[in-house]
């Protein structure tokens, strides 16, 4: 588990956020494509290119004293990890040489989901490829794709942190059929490998839009009501608004944070972090979220980074917050996000001054 030696970058206009010793801390990233749709990966602009002229730690080296100091970082890895060729006929299809696993393991990234809309664009093969370097690098990953069925896959990830135990599942495109499987796998975390909270990561969502569609929010209320802890979403590849339901975060999108073949769209993003707590029953409860904005760069730099001028901050925090009530079951954060980009909880209850 990380070195949580309270590392303090003087140069860095913002402190790391202490934590706590009997608190757990989680960071959330969006999309990293580690890589470049696969003509494009020769041209002097590329990820690759950028790769070979700056070395592995480049990616995540402004933002990595945070990813360092938390207790996990989890992302959403969308590149095929492969040496292959032959890749499915659509117009981007995203590929990293393997040993850029390594952005990942110098970045300090722990975790990834790895069921999104490009995972099979070499086919089942360069997803094997994928999984196997993730897993020589030691780093966990989760995502279930047409589980139970041939070819299929059906990766759970569990971690234990401070005596907390965590579980992740992923779903792409999630569809309603798909909400029996995903309450079975909340189910099979919680009763079978006794995790005291599940992490539900959902590829959904329309591109560039800046809201969720209508219709996540049901959905999103069937898998909270499954049992589930949090969602954590991504591919719209810009951030969206964020919900709570019952003291428990919906994160619809967190979007790009270090992505190769990246089309102009709005370059917010953060580092979404979320904070757990067991309380004296046993339970374990969200105590706080909280975003570090940042603004993530096109080519040839591609490196995330804080924002330190405060009307920016400012700004993606007013991105994450709904203008109004969209939802009847849910809550939006408070109004006090929009100055400190912080949701503090008691027993599920906002904390307000």
């Amino acid at each position: 588990m990380k070195k949580l030696i309270g590392i303090l970058l003087i140069m860095m206009a913002f402190a790391v956020p202490a934590l706590a010793e009997d608190s757990v801390t989680i960071s959330f990233v969006g999309d990293c494509s580690i890589g470049d749709s696969a003509q494009y990966m020769d041209y002097e602009s590329s990820y690759h290119t950028c790769l070979n002229k700056n070395g592995m730690e480049w990616p995540f080296s402004l933002v990595k004293h945070y990813l360092e100091a938390d207790d996990l970082t989890v992302a959403n890895l969308e590149v095929v990890f492969t040496n292959r060729r032959q890749h499915a006929d659509k117009v981007y299809y995203l590929k990293g040489n393997p040993e850029n696993v390594q952005c990942l393991t110098l970045g300090s990234i722990e975790m990834v989901n790895t069921i999104n809309n490009h995972s099979f664009d070499f086919f089942e093969k360069g997803y094997d490829d994928t999984l196997q370097v993730l897993e020589d690098a030691g780093i966990s990953h989760f995502g279930s794709y047409r589980p139970g069925k041939e070819g299929g896959y059906d990766n759970l990830a569990t971690v234990e942190i401070k005596g907390i135990r965590f579980g992740f599942l992923g779903f792409s495109y999630p569809q309603d059929s798909d909400q029996k499987r995903i309450a079975q796998r909340i189910e099979t975390l919680k009763n079978e490998q006794s995790c005291d909270v599940v992490v539900v990561s959902l590829h959904w969502g329309r591109e560039t839009h800046m809201t969720p569609e209508s219709w996540q929010y049901k959905y999103a209320k069937q898998v909270m009501d499954a049992g589930a802890d949090m969602i954590w979403g991504h591919h719209p590849h810009v951030i969206q608004p964020i919900h709570f339901y019952n003291g428990k975060p919906i994160l619809y999108s967190t979007g790009n944070f270090t992505f190769g073949t990246m089309s102009h769209v709005d370059p917010s993003t953060g580092i979404f972090q979320v904070t757990f707590q067991r309380d004296g029953e046993g339970n374990v409860d969200v105590t706080k979220l909280q975003v570090i904005p940042c603004e993530t760069q096109r080519s040839p730099d591609y490196r995330p980074f804080e924002l330190e001028d405060e009307a920016e901050r400012k700004a993606v925090f007013k991105e994450l917050r709904f203008k109004k009530d969209v939802y009847k079951f849910f809550d939006n954060v408070p109004e006090s996000f929009l100055e400190t980009g912080v949701v503090e909880l008691k027993d599920g209850v906002f904390v307000t001054e």
